[in-house]
């Protein structure tokens, strides 16, 4: 599994409304809802163990970037996400202290931690990449965003 397998254009919510991470995550799992990825009664369950992981550390890694995620998640199979976009950034609790404007969802059942780690690894990638940073910060084409995931994929084949 790839950052383009994970984030193709119908898991791509490019104009996040929400205002607080709370919010941004409760909005991203119900993209999920509505693309039929995720039971409407999972969707408090996904919250509760997104929640239980930034209690270790906070998942707003800098440079705009948040990455809300848990592993071992009994309520799915296989893995999920989301990428969305915030224009005007929200707090997001980051280590920099910057809003977070991209943020990446990753939940994982126990069976794909291996791949859930793969996709944590791709996205660091990504922070690394100021031009790709800011491309995905301002981009409203799905098409060029998978562009630029799929240059992130390739730098782990």
């Amino acid at each position: 599994m790839n950052l383009v397998e994970l984030y193709p254009p119908s898991s791509m919510l490019l104009d996040l409304q929400a205002r607080d991470k709370q919010s941004a995550n409760e909005e991203m799992l119900e993209h999920l809802v509505s693309q039929g990825k995720l039971d409407q009664g999972a969707v408090k369950d996904a919250l509760k163990a997104i929640k239980k992981r930034e209690t270790q550390a906070s998942t707003g890694i800098g440079k705009g970037l948040g990455v809300p995620h848990a592993k071992g998640c009994n309520f799915i199979d296989g893995l999920l996400g989301v990428y969305a976009r915030s224009e005007e950034g929200l707090p997001y609790e980051s280590v920099d202290g910057e809003p977070a404007h991209l943020l990446f969802l990753v939940l994982s059942s126990q069976e794909t931690a291996e791949l859930h780690l793969e996709i944590m690894k791709r996205v660091a990638t990504l922070h690394r990449d100021e031009k790709s940073l800011r491309y995905l910060a301002t981009s409203d084409d799905p098409k060029r965003i998978t562009d630029i995931f799929r240059e992130a994929d390739e730098q782990f084949s």
